[in-house]
């Protein structure tokens, strides 16, 4: 064998060498989907100590167009079926747990993309593909809060509009002071620095000096409350009277998912819908405090005393729109149908 084969040969078991070792640092990111709390993706691993200590809450995750629908069950957490009864773009978790999250792409789903941005440790980014199950422990933060995870795939029109809330709820009581001040202070340097103009993670606005908090929230032309999805994230103290006085404008345009078309072509503001106060428990269930059919150009008023640890208003369940101006969608031509959230959002309770 001469030089110049020795070489070709070095240079094949180098380059042999070098795919096993990046298939076998790559393998449980890309093989290992769902089920398993012990596996690794994105570099996180669910360490035993948490499965032995009961700190895995079991998630299952659908993405459709343009939401995503959410069981969970485990470590305290518990929601009956997915997107039952108001489980959309909703986690629940308690700090320090991990979420050993399963997901799927609905049938007939484009890709979808699941971003978790925290912005104290890492982002999880992971694609939910058509056919595929895809896997992800979710590191909870170990503070209390509202922290946004979204869709970070193109997948049509309303995609950033698909956008979620992972609520970090306390094992008992309210949120402590001291955790609220992180919350704030991390979120703001993030909203200051790297993500400057991203409307995917809602302004935090806190009521905690009164007893008696009023929050106003109006619609744009978009369908969103104070410019962002999801709206601001209030806080407010626990055993407070709280109002929220909602403004929603008629919707008049193609950019407000509230402004929909019949079969026939003919558009028309969606009124068969409700909005309304929900309240989110310490065991991650989600009941109704109080709701009202959509009004538009005017002011719809709730009040209610804050003895949960957290709430969600607005709209919280997802509205289908079709675009189908002058009749013209169709399967040949194309279609444009989903089911979109845009007004709703997060109160947080802080203890007294």
């Amino acid at each position: 064998m001469d030089k110049k084969e020795k070489f070709e040969l070095y240079w094949v078991i180098y380059v042999i060498v070098l795919f096993a070792i990046v298939i076998y640092a790559t393998a449980p990111a890309v093989y290992t989907i769902g089920g398993d709390s012990t596996s690794v993706q994105a570099g996180v691993i669910i360490p035993t100590s948490a499965v032995n200590e009961g700190k895995i809450v079991q998630g299952t995750l659908y993405a459709y167009q343009y939401y995503f629908a959410i069981k969970e069950n485990g470590g305290g957490i518990t929601s009956n079926e997915v997107g039952s009864p108001f489980y959309y773009n909703i986690m629940v978790a308690h700090p320090g747990q991990y979420i050993n999250l399963t997901m799927y792409a609905a049938p007939h789903m484009a890709t979808t993309d699941f971003y978790f941005p925290d912005y104290a440790t890492h982002v999880d980014d992971v694609q939910v593909v058509p056919g595929i199950v895809q896997y992800a422990p979710i590191v909870v933060p170990n503070i209390t809060g509202a922290f946004a995870f979204l869709n970070g795939e193109y997948n049509g029109p309303w995609f950033s509009y698909q956008d979620g809330l992972l609520l970090v709820l306390p094992y008992q009581g309210y949120m402590n002071p001291t955790d609220i001040n992180k919350y704030i202070t991390q979120t703001h340097l993030a909203q200051t620095s790297t993500l400057v103009g991203d409307p995917y993670n809602p302004p935090i606005v806190v009521y905690n000096t009164t007893t008696s908090p009023t929050i106003t929230l109006v619609a744009n032309n978009y369908a969103m409350f104070n410019n962002s999805v999801p709206g601001p994230t209030a806080i407010v103290l626990a055993s407070s009277n709280v109002t929220v006085n909602m403004y929603i404008p008629t919707p008049n345009n193609d950019h407000n998912f509230l402004y929909n078309y019949s079969t026939t072509g003919t558009s028309y503001p969606v009124t068969d819908v409700y909005v309304g106060i929900y309240a989110v428990w310490w065991n991650g269930s989600i009941t109704l405090v109080k709701e009202v059919p959509i009004q538009y150009d005017k002011t719809i008023t709730f009040t209610f005393t804050a003895t949960a640890p957290a709430y969600l208003y607005g709209l919280i369940t997802p509205v289908y729109y079709n675009y189908n101006f002058m009749k013209m969608s169709t399967t040949l031509t194309g279609e444009q149908t989903g089911y979109v959230m845009g007004l709703w959002g997060a109160i947080l309770v802080e203890q007294g």
